[in-house]
């Protein structure tokens, strides 16, 4: 490992990244490559149809809502609400910077402010709506669960209950336990969404909650889809309840963190692959991406950040001066423009 890998790590232990409280929330909304505004769209859309296509085919499929007390399941139907979720706010986000574009252009306009060349100077901040910054926070809790619970899910139901249960092999099972998985993965490699450590905390609180949930399903006398009782065999609390009480704990202090710890290191790679093939010059590219989603010809100074949450990145993550920045760019890109509010600027 480098010293470069050992700085991110020791950065990840802040009280900051505790929170999904979105200090550049651009980045949950765009991607990490060059992929034109339209395109990111379109792929957010199709995402939506195809995830939530299978979930409705899931729930005809079974005919009874207790093919929702599988962790497998549940976790496909929330990746299905987070593409839903992740399309809703980036259009949501696109509509009101193009609005916000219009007018600070008309005025910009009437004021006659244009420089020489005909480029627009600062056209002031761009403030991100209270209901919209709580929904990207959301979306980036359910990133962050549905790609570390993908991963455990999938893995230990190839390893422990495909083998112990009768289930064939067909287009669902694969899809439910392999096909979450690489659309998890691709997600992940695509956005610019960082992950974070410390956000286990929240993947365990879901993992005791659904422990808790298995126990009171069985004292309840609850049956799963074949009758027994019990959800998975290796959650059989009445015959054995040793083997049980281990599965949780292997689950919850075992695989959820060591999955999660994998994630966050395929976040690591992105970044790396990002910083090598554009060399760093992530934070024009982030700016002309948000150019392009006006639509406009002519470029367009503006920002994309809550007035009071946003704050200046301005070193590389992965550089020996990195101070734990969210986006790893290696120039300054949020250019203080008031008290509590940032403008980004472009110019092309």
């Amino acid at each position: 490992m480098t010293w470069s890998w050992k700085q991110s790590w020791r950065e990840e232990f802040s009280r900051r990244k505790l929170t999904f409280h979105p200090y550049a929330p651009e980045l949950l909304l765009q991607p990490q490559w060059d992929i034109a505004p339209w395109v990111w769209l379109l792929y957010r859309f199709l995402m939506v149809w195809y995830t939530l296509g299978w979930c409705v085919y899931s729930g005809l499929l079974f005919a009874t809502p207790k093919w929702l007390i599988y962790v497998s399941h549940l976790t496909y139907c929330l990746l299905g609400v987070y593409y839903l979720l992740a399309f809703a706010n980036l259009t949501g986000a696109t509509l009101l910077v193009r609005q916000h574009c219009r007018k600070q252009s008309r005025a910009a306009t009437q004021a006659n402010n244009r420089e020489s060349r005909g480029i627009t100077g600062f056209l002031g901040p761009f403030p991100l709506p209270s209901l919209l910054l709580k929904s990207l926070r959301l979306q980036w809790f359910l990133l962050t669960f549905v790609g570390t619970y993908s991963l455990t899910v999938s893995f230990l139901y190839w390893l422990a209950v495909y083998p112990l249960e009768d289930h064939k092999l067909s287009a669902f099972n694969v899809n439910m336990h392999v096909g979450n998985i690489l659309q998890s993965l691709l997600d992940l490699l695509l956005c610019a969404t960082p992950i974070h450590i410390l956000h286990y905390a929240y993947l365990l609180l879901a993992g005791c909650a659904y422990a808790a949930f298995a126990v009171l399903y069985w004292l309840a006398g609850f049956t799963n889809l074949t009758g027994e009782p019990f959800i998975y065999k290796v959650l059989d609390f009445g015959e054995h309840p040793l083997t049980a009480s281990l599965s949780v704990l292997g689950f919850t202090l075992v695989c959820l963190p060591l999955f999660h710890f994998l994630l966050w290191n395929a976040h690591l790679l992105r970044r790396r692959l990002v910083s090598a093939v554009h060399a760093g010059a992530w934070e024009l590219r982030q700016g002309v991406w948000w150019w392009k989603v006006t639509g406009r010809e002519e470029p367009i100074p503006m920002s994309l950040t809550d007035t009071s949450t946003s704050i200046s990145t301005s070193t590389s993550l992965f550089s020996s001066s990195g101070m734990g920045h969210e986006d790893g760019v290696a120039q300054p890109l949020l250019v203080p423009a008031g008290p509590n509010r940032v403008t980004v600027s472009v110019y092309i």
